[in-house]
């Protein structure tokens, strides 16, 4: 026996999605969700809008490089301390090799 479901058919949705032009009135300024009939409002940025977000993200940006170069000039005399100290190990080890 073969466990064989029919396949339900699609519900047709309740209602259709309804467009908003953007030139229309009644839209509001800013980005609202209205959860009872499902509609997204969003409004365009204004320029000053637009100049804020790029100075914002250009401020991050900026700080991330500072915190990335600040890590590594932290680290950068480390490893040259670790990478002498090899060295000058490897340079002893071979001198007292050939003096024993």
């Amino acid at each position: 026996m073969t466990d064989k479901r029919p396949n339900p058919q699609a519900e047709e949705p309740r209602s259709k999605p309804e467009i908003i032009p953007p030139d229309d009135a009644h839209v509001t300024r800013r980005m609202r969700i209205d959860t009872d009939t499902g509609r997204i409002y969003v409004a365009k940025i204004s320029p000053l809008g637009t100049i804020l977000m790029v100075l914002i993200v250009g401020f991050l940006t900026a700080l991330m490089l500072v915190l990335l170069l600040g890590a590594l000039l932290v680290w950068l005399p480390v490893v040259v301390l670790i990478v002498t100290a090899a060295l000058v190990v490897g340079l002893l080890r071979n001198y007292f090799q050939r003096g024993a």
